[in-house]
């Protein structure tokens, strides 16, 4: 049966050679950030009317989904995940308030969509810093999470929560290293992450549907996706 859509805002970050560019934290073997190359021109030579480009990008590049392998050694990787996981019902926490710098509480999460949740949503967290996603101190302008927050995710049975910020901003605490505490909650939940989203101000209601839909990669930890709402 068909289903009547009557908008689609995309809501993935453009990957682009000349614009794109990521963080490298301690602990990389080695950078690499987005670079796209031509391996076979059209007007070849050794004949064919066919281009044909390649990427080297980690998996993370741009709008992804992280599965909890990636901050959880042993857990679900991408492959391990059913398809149904990434499509659903989910709402829109509108936190645009909490910038800069403020913390993504349960009471915030409640006040945002506390009475339109269903257990079994998946969850976007607006903030629109990702307007100037890499600029304007992006980093330190992004709300963070907190474990509080994580938790009431978890007895929500969120299944995937998007970020339009910098999703590493979170509480810091002396007996753990960054990244840890808030993320990791969630990844040992078996919860998905989804970063480097953009134009949730593009969408007008509370309740939508989320599509984002990982490649199928065995043993891998994350996929690009291109990451849309349907209303």
């Amino acid at each position: 049966m068909a289903v009547a859509i009557r908008k689609i805002v995309d809501i993935s970050l453009a990957l682009e050679n000349t614009k794109f560019t990521m963080r490298t934290p301690l602990g990389f073997k080695k950078d690499m950030q987005f670079e796209m190359e031509v391996l076979k021109e059209h007007d070849s030579a050794e004949g064919g009317q066919q281009i044909v480009r390649g990427v080297h990008m980690r998996l993370h590049a741009g709008s992804h989904v992280d599965a909890p392998e990636h901050n959880t050694k042993g857990a679900a990787q991408i492959t391990d995940l059913a398809p149904s996981v990434f499509v659903g019902a989910a709402v829109v926490a509108d936190l645009r308030h909490l910038v800069p710098g403020g913390a993504i509480t349960a009471a915030e999460l409640e006040k945002a969509v506390g009475d339109i949740i269903q257990t079994g949503d998946r969850v976007l967290l607006r903030t629109d810093v990702n307007q100037t996603y890499m600029k304007d101190d992006w980093t330190k302008r992004s709300p963070y999470l907190t474990v509080e927050a994580s938790n009431w995710m978890i007895a929500k049975k969120v299944p995937v929560v998007g970020f339009d910020c910098y999703h590493g901003a979170e509480e810091k605490q002396a007996d753990q290293p960054r990244l840890w505490h808030a993320l990791r909650l969630l990844s040992e939940a078996g919860i998905v992450t989804l970063p480097s989203l953009i134009n949730l101000n593009e969408i007008d209601e509370r309740r939508v549907t989320l599509v984002a839909l990982p490649l199928k990669i065995v043993d891998a930890e994350a996929s690009p996706v291109r990451a849309v709402v349907l209303m």
